[in-house]
């Protein structure tokens, strides 16, 4: 749920904004003439969002994998299961000649990503 407080909250109830701010580690809105006017964060809140903006591509796909995996694994276990499940009905197609040589997919792979 936003937090949205008229500009005279800002002034007359600082401590009030700022101890709610900092409770809730959420944006405040303050509003002047009924439009938003400003966000207020607390000084936690506002550091943890420039960590975010700042993360490594690489840390970003660790974080990516993390949440894809949490979401449809409830342990490791059950991703190997799901893994080797994959791998043998990979395997079954291609003693069944439904496979694709792993030259064409390397090879379009490098046509649609450009790798010169």
């Amino acid at each position: 749920m936003a937090l949205i407080r008229p500009c005279a909250d800002l002034r007359n109830n600082y401590n009030e904004i700022s101890k709610i701010c900092h409770e809730t580690k959420e944006p405040m809105y303050i509003t002047k003439n009924g439009t938003n006017d400003l966000v207020v964060l607390s000084d936690e809140a506002y550091e943890d969002m420039l960590k975010k903006n700042e993360e490594t591509e690489e840390e970003r796909i660790d974080r990516l994998v993390a949440e894809h995996f949490d979401k449809h694994y409830a342990s490791f276990e059950e991703f190997k299961r799901d893994v080797f499940k994959k791998i043998d009905e990979a395997l079954k197609e291609v003693d069944e000649g439904k496979g694709i040589p792993m030259e064409e997919i390397v090879a379009e792979m490098e046509a649609d990503y450009d790798t010169d």
